[in-house]
């Protein structure tokens, strides 16, 4: 019996023992039993009736001890029948029709038990034999009442059953939910991944090029510092290697060190400038967002130049939102480029997208007369942030 009842608790998705199942049985039919046997007295008490036998009492025992043993049945019938409002109308009307005949049924065996046991007793109270001929007499007279009774618990059970797998459901959906935004999460995270790989060996190969060209010029001293430059370039990207977001210090602090191997190549004539707004340096970014934007700047850029060279970083604070522009005076229009600016600048524009969708903007300017302005536009998320730990170096007053 007790696998029987756990089998119908897990079905309906209800969350109790069978221990407690039978707890709360005995609440529901003793509660009943109360109401019915209080009703019994206060007939008695208010009718015509002369004496009230211990047969009746013992009946309204047995009637109901019955019924709390049928309970596990009735459950089962529920669930074999279900009664569905919802469903078209024949379907709940066949349900509930098949469910009269049940409780007919039990109405019936409580009926032929109860004559059996207390028969004799009444007997010897009245003082007189009760014949079977009595019995449709116990089946009708309480016959409504145990019907109801039985449709009480077949509701009861419903109504509980529908609600508990209502909830599970709401609960599975909701982890499923959960468990698409962190494959999301992780899918993101890995795209970015992979397109932040990708410029790692792309600025590798034109730094070592630049090493390289030194070399060949005899120029060691300069070789020697660029490569030092590019180790502690290296060192700080090694550091966040697991993080896809930076502040925007952490992220500017990069930049110079990659600029600083610039301007060994370039010398006195390549000249950065910083506009910083405070408010903006804890604003998370993609790692190495920046990066490719100067070395577009200076590949595509100054490097055309015989003049000196300036490029400028300025970054501003909107509400919500975060404006960085890179400017360079490089030959802009005049110098014919492949259209979409090249690995770089597609590269930037394919992880903002990733990482902020519809929400983040990209423009590139070519004024007449040279130079160019890249300006990204993107919202200042400091959930995005996995690592908390900020430098202390401020670059708001270069």
């Amino acid at each position: 019996m007790k696998n029987f009842i756990n089998k119908l608790l897990q079905q309906a998705s209800i969350p109790i023992t069978s221990r407690q199942f039978w707890r709360y049985s005995l609440v529901f039919w003793g509660v009943l039993a109360i109401f019915s046997y209080v009703q019994s007295t206060l007939v008695w008490l208010l009718g015509s009736k002369s004496k009230m036998y211990i047969a009746e009492s013992v009946e309204w025992f047995i009637t109901y001890l019955m019924w709390l043993g049928f309970t596990p049945l009735i459950l089962k019938a529920a669930q074999r029948f279900p009664i569905r409002l919802l469903e078209r109308k024949g379907a709940w009307i066949k349900s509930l029709s098949i469910h009269v005949l049940i409780a007919s049924g039990f109405s019936l065996l409580v009926s032929s038990v109860a004559y059996l046991l207390v028969s004799p007793l009444y007997s010897y109270e009245i003082g007189k034999p009760i014949g079977p001929e009595n019995i449709p007499f116990w089946f009708f007279w309480s016959y409504s009442l145990r019907v109801t009774n039985y449709l009480l618990v077949v509701v009861g059970y419903s109504i509980i059953s529908y609600t508990h797998r209502y909830q599970a459901l709401k609960e599975q959906n909701l982890t499923y939910e959960l468990n698409n935004e962190q494959l999301k999460t992780q899918l993101a995270g890995a795209q970015l991944q992979a397109l932040k790989m990708q410029l790692n060996p792309h600025f590798l190969f034109n730094t070592h090029h630049a090493i390289v060209s030194l070399m060949l010029q005899n120029d060691t001293r300069k070789a020697i510092d660029m490569v030092t430059t590019l180790s502690d370039l290296l060192r700080g990207v090694l550091a966040h290697q697991d993080s896809n977001f930076l502040t925007l210090r952490q992220e500017l602090t990069l930049t110079q060190q990659y600029l600083a191997i610039q301007q060994i190549r370039f010398q006195d004539r390549l000249r950065i400038e910083y506009d910083i707004d405070p408010a903006t340096e804890n604003c998370p970014v993609p790692q190495l967002l920046l990066q490719p934007l100067v070395e577009n700047a200076v590949t595509h850029g100054i490097s055309g130049l015989t003049t000196d060279a300036l490029i400028r970083i300025s970054t501003r604070r909107h509400p919500g939102e975060i404006q960085i522009s890179i400017f360079d005076n490089g030959l802009g229009h005049r110098r014919k480029r492949r259209e979409g600016g090249g690995l770089g600048l597609n590269n930037t524009r394919l992880r903002l997208r990733q990482a902020y969708g519809d929400a983040a903007h990209f423009t590139i300017e070519q004024p007449q007369g040279g130079s160019t302005i890249v300006t990204l536009l993107f919202p200042c998320e400091p959930s995005l942030l996995n690592n908390s730990t900020h430098e202390n170096l401020s670059l708001a007053h270069y």
